[in-house]
């Protein structure tokens, strides 16, 4: 979903564009404000790298590695979900 959400965004002004909260919820369909370059730095990171709102972190299963203050946090998946967002990457 973000991916296309950037896409749009790309070439764009570096106007803030609201993508969807990355994390672990299922249910969760909250916004992150992010501009298109940000979104893009995150992804380069790598496929275990995510993108969420604040407090939206579960520690069982990722880590906090950086963020934008009240924002976004950059999260990394660790061990079995790490994996399976890997396999699932629709970059790879």
């Amino acid at each position: 979903m973000n991916e296309r959400i950037d896409s749009t965004a790309t070439g764009l002004s570096p106007m803030f564009t609201e993508f969807m909260c990355e994390c672990a919820d299922d249910s969760c369909f909250e916004h992150v404000s992010l501009t298109s370059e940000e979104y893009s730095s995150v992804r380069k990171m790598g496929p275990v790298f995510f993108l969420v709102k604040p407090r939206h972190v579960y520690l069982d299963v990722e880590r906090v590695v950086g963020g934008e203050g009240d924002r976004y946090e950059i999260v990394e998946k660790q061990e079995v979900a790490a994996q399976v967002a890997a396999e699932l990457d629709p970059r790879s």
